[in-house]
């Protein structure tokens, strides 16, 4: 009678599998909603920029001095970025830039003689500032679309564990296996800190959206 025994494999080996496979799902998810996240805030703040800086020029259509005063808002608001190092400044503090354009209209409104021009400015002036009111809204919305705390909690279980794993296998006076360990480990890191980055808007190192401000800036100062 003869009988057969497989050897199992070893539980290490099948415990970093599955964790593995488990930590590229959760994740891959994750940076992805994140990853669109980002890039829908991006074209919305530069959605924002192109309003500025056609508020600014169209209100050269209604007097000169409404424009220089329209010019003064819009580079305060954009100083304020620039200074506090925060792409969402005006969306996460009380701003005053969309409301101080729509006194300033009221003003000239009252002083300047209405022509047929100047009147169709006036009225994509008012739109683009209801667009701009509109933006902001839902840049108020995108910017609590973050990662929740506890699926924070569930990433960072399945990174111990992979880690856990990886530093149970032998490696001491192995050169090639030392230095997957350490790749292994290494990447694992670094898509966490992707995730991390993208879930707080900071993918890249300057600011979210600095070109296209610095370019409202150059419009209003005869640069472009």
């Amino acid at each position: 009678m003869y009988y057969n025994f497989t050897i199992a494999e070893p539980v290490d080996k099948v415990f970093l599998s599955i964790s593995t496979f488990l930590y590229s799902i959760f994740t891959g998810f994750f940076i992805s909603r994140q990853a669109s996240r980002f890039n829908r805030v991006r074209e919305t703040v530069t959605k924002f920029d192109g309003l500025m800086s056609n508020i600014y020029r169209t209100s050269g259509h209604i007097s000169s001095s409404l424009q220089k005063e329209i010019a003064v808002v819009v580079k305060s608001h954009y100083e304020k970025i620039f200074s506090s190092k925060r792409w969402d400044y005006h969306f996460t503090n009380k701003s005053t830039t969309i409301s101080s354009m729509h006194n300033l209209l009221e003003e000239h409104i009252v002083e300047e003689k209405v022509t047929k021009l100047s009147n169709q400015s006036i009225g994509a002036i008012v739109k683009s500032l209801g667009a701009a009111q509109d933006i902001r809204k839902s840049m108020l919305a995108l910017s609590h679309e973050r990662v929740p705390l506890e699926q924070w909690v569930l990433i960072i279980f399945f990174v111990a564990m992979l880690v856990g794993t990886v530093s149970t296998m032998p490696s001491v006076g192995l050169l090639w296996p030392s230095v997957l360990k350490a790749a292994f480990v290494v990447s694992i890191v670094s898509v966490m800190f992707i995730l991390y980055r993208l879930n707080n808007l900071a993918f890249t190192e300057e600011i979210m959206g600095a070109q296209s401000a610095q370019d409202v800036i150059d419009i209003i100062d005869n640069k472009k």
